[in-house]
């Protein structure tokens, strides 16, 4: 059960709440752009740099690594200043880090650009949520964040096949000066809504601060719903934003890039589908008395199914195998308004990005490790060895597997509503 904040909830409602929460929303789609567009950027950058795919899964996974070191402090700068205040300083930074991509004439500086993208995006999504926890009734929150969400689905619809007639049109280094600018642009904006928020943890110290990260850390029910949902979402986010594109090549043998980026479009389909429906989905189930872990479980199935659908048979109809991927993964987005219940208001910012770190960096050592598993086998016409992909992907299947199975066992009865220590 959530516990009563010290301070009056701030409930607007109707179009105020769309427009103080649409800056929010429009941050995290720019962030999602940022994210995937290696995807389509990909072969070009390796071309230009000469990078190997082990160079290349590393530029592209500094994205996550810079992203989840951002996390812990993330959240207790969200829970002591407010998500606009925050939101804003990152957002900076993310347009700061396009601009040396853009700038860079060797890996090395790409890699920092990349970084300091994955530092300033990494407060997009949590400070939506933590804007949403502050102003939106608990029985609306998973249906709003669902909402917030499907902007971050367009954005990462305009990192596939609209990405990919950019790149060919004006180049990649313009694709990026023109993030730059737009990262300034929403900057401004959700600076603009700083005046509404208070932030839930307002008046702690810095030591009442670190005490609530240990107490997050320390709870028996957050790592039973954590686990499964990190290794999911970190397997799926490596594939989205790298590994898919080269699968589709090498395995499922399409050859023109603008085939493998409608199928990554069909996947960025099945992401905003997801996040339209899972919250909205699990407010309901919930109002008829379907617990929501038990939805939970049914979206981790889904995602489970369907890369055994994709590694059994990755020719057959591939478009609505990535899709039924992406919707089943991306619906854990449910975990975020699910786990927060469980802890007191004053810890909203700091349970939310503490999800965030490991599935982020759990995507991290996951798209690094898969291009150094792919490394083991000779490079033949710049196609990587099937062997490499099915050792990888195999293995994180049965981790997944054995996860989702520990959290079947331990809800089958209801979770107990306090943090429980380990």
């Amino acid at each position: 059960m959530e516990s009563s904040s010290s301070l009056s909830p701030f409930r607007p409602a109707g179009s105020r709440l769309f427009f103080l929460l649409l800056p929010f929303a429009l941050s995290y789609g720019m962030s999602y752009f940022f994210r995937n567009v290696n995807a389509v950027a990909g072969p070009v950058l390796a071309q230009e740099f000469a990078l190997g795919p082990g160079g290349l899964g590393f530029l592209t996974s500094a994205y996550f690594l810079a992203f989840s070191l951002a996390q812990v402090p993330l959240g207790v700068a969200l829970d002591r200043f407010g998500p606009a205040r925050v939101n804003t300083a990152m957002l900076l930074t993310a347009a700061s880090g396009a601009m040396v991509f853009a700038l860079a004439q060797d890996s090395a500086t790409l890699g920092i650009g990349r970084a300091l993208i994955g530092i300033g995006a990494g407060a997009a999504l949590m400070s939506s949520m933590s804007a949403a926890h502050l102003w939106v009734a608990p029985e609306r929150r998973a249906t709003c964040i669902g909402w917030i969400m499907v902007i971050g689905g367009i954005g990462a619809l305009t990192a596939s096949t609209p990405a990919q007639l950019l790149i060919d049109a004006i180049g990649w280094r313009t694709v990026f000066w023109g993030m730059c600018a737009l990262g300034l642009l929403v900057a401004a904006l959700v600076w603009q809504t700083r005046g509404a928020v208070r932030p839930a943890a307002g008046t702690q110290t810095f030591a009442q601060l670190l005490e609530g990260v240990g107490e997050v850390f320390g709870s028996r029910y957050f790592w039973i719903i954590a686990l499964p949902v990190m290794l999911t979402l970190g397997t799926m986010l490596a594939f989205q934003s790298l590994w898919a594109a080269t699968w589709l090549r090498d395995i499922a043998g399409m050859q023109d890039r603008t085939a493998i980026s409608n199928v990554l479009a069909a996947f960025n389909f099945g992401m905003a589908l997801a996040f339209l429906s899972s919250g909205w989905m699990g407010d309901m189930l919930e109002r008829r008395g379907i617990a929501p872990e038990h939805t939970l479980k049914a979206y981790l199935v889904i995602a489970l199914a369907a890369q055994a659908w994709l590694m059994l048979w990755p020719n057959m109809l591939p478009h609505l195998a990535w899709g039924a991927y992406s919707f089943g993964a991306n619906a854990l987005v449910l975990a975020f308004s699910i786990l927060p219940r469980r802890f007191s208001p004053a810890l909203t910012g700091r349970v939310n990005t503490a999800l965030n770190l490991l599935a982020f960096g759990t995507a991290f050592l996951l798209q690094w490790g898969i291009g150094l598993v792919l490394n083991l086998w000779p490079v033949a016409n710049g196609h990587y060895a099937a062997a490499g992909y099915y050792r990888a992907w195999i293995a994180l299947f049965v981790l997944q597997a054995i996860a989702i199975a520990w959290l079947s066992v331990t809800t089958r009865r209801p979770v107990r509503a306090a943090p429980v220590s380990l």
